[in-house]
């Protein structure tokens, strides 16, 4: 990022900057791919600094975030934290589990709707919102209008070059309660190419695990979200042994569900499903290949559903009803999981995103 003494002023920022301070609330920072928004928000937390201010911060955005690792919305508080101060460790985070808005619009509401929650339970009653460059589109006209419906906030800043956030803006506008002001981008932002981004990601990945070790989680332990396995009964071994030689396909785990059978495999059953689960005695019998979730990203969730740290699924004693993850966390935080959240996103322990296998 640029260095605090070095940020460019366009016109308006400062004026917009004394207003923000000036006043209690929410204010919402838009902008497109690389305006110039974490920027704005480190100037406006220099500005408090100065004057003593309290204010927290939400950065909500999942592929270029400055404040946790990608796929995560974090939240900081200003004291004690610098305005320089963005940590891979927020003071507060929410696990989403992939690096863009689509298909977890919901989620994404939600999770900043709690870290503002959080914010106010502080007393921090100054809260800037940081989001992503998700703009074009009705996709993200109905993310950005369910974010201000949820957060209400008083202000919001639209950070555009020409015009192009207008689509966007002008529904905005017509919001009871909702000042809408739009702002130069510095002429020192940049846009940034595809692989620029890529590897951005792929650093804070592996800064953040680059200190993980295997730690163990007992299945019975905690719950699971987005996971299929760990609900049921598991099938006794002579039955999975017996699924092995019907299916052609080794059996790592084997779950009794409502409607029948709930398998993991090594690889994609070679056998008839249908004429196993008839012999079995089962309605149906439904699958997941192990190479499709190893090295899925995990969200550790404490029991309001916060984050407490993320992992990767790493090849686990299913006999023994466990999952084994690389994590960075202590034995002592692991104590603490009560959720894991399954992301949507695979990764080496070096950051860097994985295909899904065709299974």
């Amino acid at each position: 990022m640029v260095p605090l003494s070095e940020i460019d002023l366009p016109p308006g920022w400062e004026e917009t900057a004394t207003r923000i301070l000036a006043a209690h609330g929410v204010v919402m920072v838009l902008g497109g791919p690389d305006s110039g928004k974490s920027t704005f928000c480190r100037y406006i937390l220099a500005l408090a600094q100065q004057t003593a201010t309290r204010m927290a911060l939400i950065d909500g955005d999942l592929g270029q975030s400055h404040l946790g690792p990608p796929a995560t919305l974090g939240l900081n508080f200003y004291p004690p934290h610098g305005p320089d101060d963005f940590g891979l460790i927020p003071d507060t985070w929410y696990f989403i589990g992939q690096t863009s808005p689509p298909g977890k619009m919901l989620e994404l509401v939600v999770g900043l709707r709690r870290l503002a929650v959080s914010a106010r339970s502080r007393d921090y009653r100054r809260l800037i919102v940081n989001t992503s460059g998700f703009v074009s589109g009705p996709a993200a006209q109905r993310l950005k209008l369910a974010k201000i419906e949820t957060l209400e906030p008083r202000l919001v800043i639209g950070l555009q070059r020409q015009g192009e956030l207008e689509p966007l803006l002008r529904p905005l506008r017509a919001l009871r309660g909702s000042e809408v002001l739009t702002l130069p981008v510095s002429h020192r932002a940049q846009a940034k190419l595809y692989g620029q981004r890529r590897l951005y990601r792929q650093e804070r990945f592996a800064a953040y695990f680059a200190a993980a070790h295997p730690q163990a989680l007992p299945l019975t332990r905690v719950s699971w979200l987005g996971f299929p396995f760990g609900q049921g009964k598991p099938w006794p071994l002579k039955q999975m042994v017996r699924l092995e030689e019907l299916l052609e396909v080794p059996v790592l785990h084997a779950e009794r569900t409502h409607r029948g059978a709930l398998l993991l495999t090594g690889q994609r059953p070679a056998g008839e499903l249908a004429q196993a689960a008839r012999e079995l005695g089962v309605e149906a019998i439904s699958w997941v290949a192990w190479p499709y979730l190893e090295q899925r990203l995990v969200g550790l969730l404490n029991d309001d559903l916060l984050c407490l740290g993320l992992g990767l699924l790493l090849p686990s004693p299913w006999e023994r009803r466990e999952i084994i993850l690389l994590t960075p966390l202590s034995s002592h935080l692991v104590s603490q999981v009560r959720f894991c959240r399954l992301g949507k996103i695979r990764l080496d322990p070096d950051g860097r995103e994985l295909p899904f296998p065709g299974c």
